[in-house]
């Protein structure tokens, strides 16, 4: 089968969740397909990375797309009834380079990664298309809205409110709408088009790159992993400091706390000079080392969609975590054996406390928590459901299921 797969990012190095998801599904396909990747990158080092798909692509395809412009359409976006996602994505080159391989190629499916990427193909009707929304991006940016002053939370508000409307839009054009968790997938069956299909697919764990050391820890470490410049992490980071860090100090006075993560802003930077006992790395090549070193991962999140990789890497590590609801939501784990969940911030607390002074419980959470992680989260276990959605499409290039009826529209269909 020959496969379109367009992209919001380059999905290499798969370092990062939506990275890692892109090209592990990208990996999996192609070991019965032929595919043709087309992606954004706003990363010029990424232009020289090609090859590095090369072993699983027919063709890449990367159009390069800064932020600055990125900025800028979203800016002029906030005028229009369109979401600013959509905005943000938006390229003029790379819908040029889609709509001349729908002209010259014959495609069997389009597989789209994120709505945001839909713009570019939600005109086609003769081909099937398949969209991973992963998340339910809406109510992310609601999220957002709850933990932002004026004017972000209005923009964040209004962001929730266009890309629901888009989203549920989108469900009823596409053949197939997937997800990283059954939670998400229930949250969207909600807003999804009456007779939409919501499918799940979980992501997986590299079980032989994340694993356990026999090395001594240090016990009076613990550690956080992530992009440093994402907003949800952020506030996870500073609300540990302000609310949680104050209780274990306490108990733990030589607590050291490992924040592991490209591009620290100001607002991250500034607490190595306010606490003595904080270490910000910046961008590392690994974070291995910095988990498995450390006596508990803690995650914090108060805002959260989908699964938080960085959760299941750790537990995969044999590192105990520490999370919250949110962080929790998704996750095939038990609490209280696989992983501790509190939102109380004395609770969380109270439950790194646990684990950083009673070596064995942190060895009983360790080993079921790698159990976990190696019953729930094998790529290629979870990924095949794929096969499964693959069989609704032949190789005509039309739906097998001759009661699909895709929903079509005319004229402006931002017309809310």
């Amino acid at each position: 089968m020959k496969i379109l797969f367009l992209s919001q990012r380059f999905p290499y190095p798969p370092d990062k969740g939506d990275k890692l998801r892109s090209f592990n599904i990208i990996k999996f396909l192609s070991r019965n397909h032929e595919i043709s990747l087309v992606c954004l990158t706003d990363t010029v080092t990424d232009l020289t990375l090609n090859g590095e798909l090369g072993a699983y692509c027919h063709s890449v395809d990367v159009v390069y797309h800064p932020k600055g412009r990125s900025r800028l359409s979203t800016l002029a976006g906030l005028f229009s009834p369109k979401p600013l996602t959509v905005s943000y994505f938006r390229s003029r080159k790379l819908k040029a380079l889609v709509d001349r391989k729908l002209r010259s190629e014959r495609y069997d499916l389009i597989f789209v990664y994120c709505s945001s990427m839909a713009q570019y193909v939600d005109y086609v009707r003769n081909c099937p298309v398949f969209i991973d929304f992963v998340d339910v991006d809406s109510e992310k940016w609601r999220q957002y809205s709850h933990f932002s002053q004026f004017p972000m939370n209005f923009v964040y508000q209004l962001e929730a409110y266009r890309l629901q409307k888009y989203e549920r839009r989108l469900s009823g054009l596409f053949r197939h709408c997937l997800f990283v968790s059954e939670k998400e997938a229930e949250d969207f069956r909600v807003l999804a088009a009456p007779g939409a299909s919501v499918v799940s697919i979980a992501n997986g764990v590299d079980g032989s790159t994340f694993t356990p050391s026999t090395d001594p820890y240090n016990q009076h470490a613990v550690v956080f992993t992530g992009a440093m410049d994402y907003f949800a992490n952020v506030e996870a980071v500073l609300y540990f400091v302000e609310q949680i860090m104050p209780l274990i100090l306490k108990r733990i006075p030589k607590l050291v706390f490992y924040i592991v993560g490209s591009k620290p802003g100001k607002d991250i930077c500034r607490l190595t000079g306010k606490y003595s006992n904080i270490i910000v790395t910046g961008h590392v090549e690994s974070v291995r080392p910095f988990v498995i070193q450390s006596s508990v991962f803690v995650a914090p999140m108060r805002i959260a969609r989908g699964v938080q990789n960085k959760i299941l890497e750790a537990m995969a590590m044999g590192v105990p975590v520490v999370t919250t609801s949110l962080g929790f939501e998704g996750l095939s784990a038990t609490p209280g054996k696989d992983i501790f969940v509190e939102n109380d911030p004395e609770a969380f607390a109270g439950q790194v406390i646990r684990l950083m002074t009673n070596p064995q419980l942190r060895l009983s959470t360790s080993l079921n928590a790698r159990k976990a992680v190696d019953t729930f989260y094998d790529w290629q276990s979870n990924l095949s459901s794929l096969d499964s959605l693959l069989a609704t499409v032949d190789t005509s290039g039309k739906a097998v299921d001759a009661n699909y009826q895709p929903i079509t529209t005319t004229g402006d269909y931002y017309g809310y």
